[in-house]
């Protein structure tokens, strides 16, 4: 199962491979995850996206994404997104994550400065929706399917071929790129200010908080913060705190031996009935039933 509480306030704390090699390919199946959402989140590494059933809507900047069965979907290096399954429990994709310094082989090359660097720092590259009907996107799909085969055989040599791959793919990103310029619009301060009320709602989930507590810490009225931040996520400030809170109520449930109430106030939930009502409208079953099937779930 796929658990948010891989996210601190700030990035993903997940390494995707390893200091030596850090590339990684995972296989979501979007029933898996917690309420079905990978929630708002980012990183440094690269990532690409290939859906192979059903349908994912991806989420970034601001822009909704609904990515059929053999489409894609690109977001660069340190954009806040996430992926949800919106009524297709057959959803599922191939993702690949990497790092830019796989890309640059050393520090200050010419691959880092020419080729690197001005797609990662500026604002024009930010996320892409890769269809297959078109060749351009198609190529790049084609390239994020054979590193998922290659990534999982793991013959002898497959870093070698997959760092082979990734370069073509990000040679073939950059120059999409320089072709279709209105891909990816700069919303600069949406973007940043998304990011810190979602710091501070990670930070404070567990105690009371108000959107005049929102608006305090990020310094805007609380009408520009829920602007911005629904600009940026498609959701309302308080509706991504109590998914945010549920998220870790299930966490509990799944991990400890605390009752509904506890978990509840440890949640951040005002009282026990109110708890139970949000988890039974997200989830169709109450608390309790859910840790129930949880533990006869081999």
């Amino acid at each position: 199962m796929i658990s948010v509480s891989v996210y601190d306030d700030r990035r993903e704390r997940k390494q995707h491979g390893t200091p030596e090699f850090p590339v990684a390919v995972y296989h979501y199946d979007m029933k898996d995850c917690v309420l079905g959402t990978i929630n708002w989140h980012w990183h440094e590494e690269i990532q690409l996206a290939l859906v192979t059933s059903g349908t994912v809507c991806f989420y970034a900047d601001g822009t909704r994404c609904e990515v059929n069965r053999g489409d894609g979907f690109f977001i660069n290096s340190g954009r806040l997104h996430m992926a949800r399954e919106e009524g297709d429990p057959t959803a599922s994709y191939l993702c690949l994550d990497f790092h830019p310094r796989l890309l640059s082989s050393y520090e200050g090359s010419v691959f880092e400065q020419k080729y690197v660097k001005p797609y990662l720092e500026g604002a024009s590259l930010s996320h892409l929706k890769l269809e297959n009907r078109n060749p351009a996107h198609r190529q790049i799909l084609d390239l994020i399917r054979d590193i998922g085969v290659i990534y999982d055989v793991r013959a002898f040599g497959y870093e070698l071929a997959v760092q082979s791959k990734i370069q073509q793919l990000w040679l073939d990103v950059i120059s999409l790129q320089r072709k279709e310029r209105e891909i990816g619009r700069a919303l600069g301060q949406g973007h940043e200010t998304a990011q810190e009320i979602i710091r501070f709602l990670r930070t404070h989930y567990q105690e009371p908080v108000s959107l005049a507590d929102v608006g305090r810490a990020v310094g805007f009225s609380e009408s520009e913060c829920c602007r911005q931040f629904r600009q940026m996520t498609g959701d309302t400030i308080l509706n991504y705190l109590r998914s945010y809170r549920l998220t870790r109520s299930i966490e509990l449930l799944e991990d400890t031996h605390l009752s509904v109430s506890e978990i509840a106030y440890e949640s951040g939930f005002s009282g026990a009935s109110y708890y139970i009502e949000c988890f039974k409208k997200e989830l169709n079953q109450t608390p309790l039933q859910y840790r129930k099937r949880r533990l006869q779930t081999p």
